[in-house]
């Protein structure tokens, strides 16, 4: 059982030590006017500062932001969800899922925060608590200025 939990513990840093957001928001690609551009942006925070926030498009996992970091990726026109989620392993359930139209050239942007009745979940009630809750990311789509504005 020791070893078991050892090897738990290790799994849970090797797989949460890399994210795939960048800090700096001018290293991003350039948009691209075939396709959607979509801007992810984690703020800053101190509560589940370990945890990767996880963006999925479509089921397909298309980056990881820690705080302060951004993510860049390009979807075709249409209808796509998008579902934001810690690592499974990090013991951070629930998920914050948004559905949207796109259009080819424009770019969205989306600010991921913490949602802190999720943490407050968490301590108290462990796994169960923090499902109770609701997901561990709040998402929301923002306009370009308001997106360059938070930290």
């Amino acid at each position: 059982m020791r070893n078991f939990l050892l090897l738990l513990v290790l799994g849970f840093f090797l797989s949460s030590c890399s994210s795939t957001g960048v800090k700096d928001f001018s290293s991003l690609s350039v948009d691209r006017s075939d396709l959607a551009n979509i801007y992810f942006k984690r703020q800053s925070g101190f509560m589940y500062m370990g945890v990767r926030a996880n963006v999925f498009a479509n089921g397909i996992k298309q980056g990881s932001l820690y705080p302060k970091e951004y993510i860049k990726f390009n979807l075709s026109e249409g209808t796509h969800t998008l579902t934001i989620k810690a690592d499974p392993i990090s013991g951070v359930i629930g998920q914050t899922i948004i559905t949207a139209n796109f259009e080819n050239g424009q770019s969205y942007y989306f600010i991921t925060g913490v949602n802190k009745d999720n943490v407050a979940g968490a301590v108290l009630g462990g796994i169960i608590g923090s499902a109770i809750v609701g997901g561990p990311f709040p998402s929301q789509q923002v306009t370009k200025e308001t997106f360059n504005l938070i930290n």
